[in-house]
């Protein structure tokens, strides 16, 4: 193979785990906004967090190439943690993101969102 055929290897390799990871926040989320709503009363501010939640996911969701198919998430991984754990842990996922990317130029509102939505999670006791 060529410098050229190599390299263009690497590049889909990265591509790839970007997406990976991206899908893997987008299934996190989703379980995060679930376990919200389902603790959350009529008018409780748990609901805006949900729908936060929900939006965010979204943001997540519209970074990945139209084709993506999200990973299964094995539920039993995910089993007894609080939406604040599943939210730090889409956080901690999105730290090697490549944000100088332009496919990617939205990553770093994704991030301060998260990081947001953590805060409250925070102190609403999630």
């Amino acid at each position: 193979t060529s410098p050229t055929e190599r390299n263009h290897h690497v590049n889909t390799l990265t591509a790839d785990d970007t997406w990976d990871r991206l899908g893997s926040i987008a299934q996190l989320l989703h379980q995060a906004a679930t376990r919200v709503w389902e603790g959350a009363e009529p008018d409780s501010p748990l609901q805006s967090l949900g729908l936060g939640v929900y939006l965010v996911q979204a943001q997540a969701s519209s970074l990945l190439p139209e084709d993506y198919q999200l990973p299964d998430v094995d539920q039993e991984d995910l089993e007894g943690q609080s939406a604040l754990q599943l939210l730090a842990a889409a956080e901690e996922l999105t730290r090697p993101l490549p944000a100088h990317r332009p496919d990617l130029v939205n990553s770093s509102q994704l991030v301060v969102d998260l990081c947001d939505l953590i805060r409250e999670a925070r102190d609403l006791g999630c």
